[in-house]
């Protein structure tokens, strides 16, 4: 940390992450203020405090967002799994790899338009080294497989397709809150069957510990080396 502000400005992760917690940020209060009736600048103030501690997994409120219709559900589900930027205290798939994955489907659409074309993938202005959207795909696909089975299993359990959904995203997440009358702003854990909240603690540990560290334990090749 070198005090540079400016630097930090021009960081590609850090840009996305302003960009997508802004954009929800508006999209929040254009909606509390057209459909829920609010002033510009109560809805502002509801929507920034509420979309920044779901992004940053802080896991306050400052009223219950369930109140605020049908649109904040895929919302809320969606920048709880994206999550904050890489090396902080946040979960979720983080900006880096969101930023990667874009730019890996980008460079695969230029190859289609021009097969024989050299194409370099960036970031931060650097090639971004091979191994790495690799890593980064399997990261993803092993997160969205984690996040569908817990949902899966929470609905076997008897919960409802929002209780579910969300419950397995704020865990594996690390948020906090879910979404829902059970588990939303205004409830808590506690009705949940015991197997569900075992299965919910199991998924916060595995995604606190970004996926690969905690479920390598479970592969009989790690034992036998």
């Amino acid at each position: 940390v070198r005090g540079g502000f400016k630097a930090l400005l021009k960081d590609t992760q850090v840009r996305w992450f302003l960009g997508i917690a802004i954009g929800t940020i508006l999209a929040l209060t254009g909606w509390l203020s057209v459909e829920g009736g609010e002033s510009l600048g109560h809805a502002l103030r509801l929507a920034s405090f509420n979309a920044i501690s779901v992004m940053t997994g802080t896991g306050y409120s400052s009223t219950d967002f369930n109140l605020w219709g049908a649109f904040v559900l895929p919302l809320f589900t969606l920048i709880m799994l994206v999550g904050g930027c890489t090396g902080a205290t946040t979960g979720g798939i983080k900006v880096f790899r969101i930023h990667v994955l874009y730019a890996t489907a980008r460079v695969q659409m230029l190859k289609l338009i021009q097969p024989h074309g050299m194409f370099t993938m960036k970031f931060n202005g650097r090639p971004v080294p091979e191994g790495v959207p690799g890593a980064v795909m399997g990261f993803f696909f092993l997160f969205i497989l984690s996040f569908g089975t817990v949902a899966i299993a929470l609905s076997l359990m008897g919960l409802d397709f929002v209780t579910s959904v969300s419950g397995a995203a704020t865990a594996i997440a690390n948020v906090g809150p879910g979404l829902g009358e059970i588990i939303g702003p205004s409830g808590n854990f506690q009705p949940l069957p015991d197997a569900a909240k075992w299965l919910l603690s199991f998924a916060m540990l595995i995604g606190r510990l970004e996926l690969f560290t905690a479920l390598i334990l479970l592969v009989p090749h790690f034992w036998r080396d």
